[in-house]
């Protein structure tokens, strides 16, 4: 129960990320990537200072490898940025989206379901459980559900159902499997995003888009 009310409160926090997507639906590429870089150099200077032990941020929002080591906030902000810099507008907001509220579902239920903490285990070959995965998966996928059919901006594009699943089968995958480089494990703020924007583009490039379905 604590640990369930511990990643409720670091979630929540999580979840206000979903503002960085629904500004971009708003305002143009150039507009929030100059907004975007100016936040990031701040959060990176208060990172630095953090870990020197020169501010202190309350525990509760840090996991335990994050005391010494660079949080999970600014991962999140980093891939916002690489997001919208190299994806498609409409790509960008549902990869950032799924991270949002697909890993925000994943952790509560990880907090539920023993075996979620994969990512920092010993074990390395471990992927998290099939109900975990499972969450995440349906979370993204009405994610899709909501962008396909939704209103959206003038400088965004229709894709179909199809492109988004391809996405929330990307953005699990980077949730469910731990990756590692140079000995250290990936954050899953960076895998999810950029991996859903790779496998939406890529269903895009093979033909699932509007034009093809018609």
């Amino acid at each position: 129960m604590q640990q369930l009310s511990r990643e409720l409160l670091r979630k929540s926090f999580h979840v206000t990320g979903s503002l960085i997507p629904v500004a971009y639906y708003f305002f143009s590429k150039e507009t929030t990537v100059l907004v975007l870089s100016l936040i990031n150099a701040i959060l990176l200077i208060i990172e630095w200072l953090r870990i020197r032990g020169k501010i202190n941020i309350p525990e509760k929002l840090l996991r335990s490898h994050e005391n010494k080591h660079v949080a999970a906030y600014i991962y999140f902000q980093m891939a916002a940025l690489i997001s919208i810099l190299v994806f498609d507008k409409t790509i960008a907001i549902a990869a950032l989206l799924m991270l949002a509220f697909g890993d925000t579902a994943s952790g509560l239920a990880g907090a539920i379901i023993r075996g979620g903490n994969v990512r920092y285990s010993n074990n390395s070959a471990s992927i998290k459980p099939l109900p975990i995965m499972a969450v995440m998966f349906f979370v993204c996928s009405m994610i899709g559900i909501l962008l396909s059919s939704m209103p959206l901006a003038q400088d965004m594009v229709y894709f179909p159902f199809p492109v988004y699943i391809a996405g929330a089968i990307g953005a699990t995958i980077g949730d469910a499997v731990p990756v590692r480089f140079m000995g250290r494990a990936v954050d899953d703020n960076l895998l999810i995003p950029l991996l859903s924007g790779v496998f939406m583009t890529v269903a895009v490039t093979f033909g699932l888009n509007s034009s093809s379905l018609l």
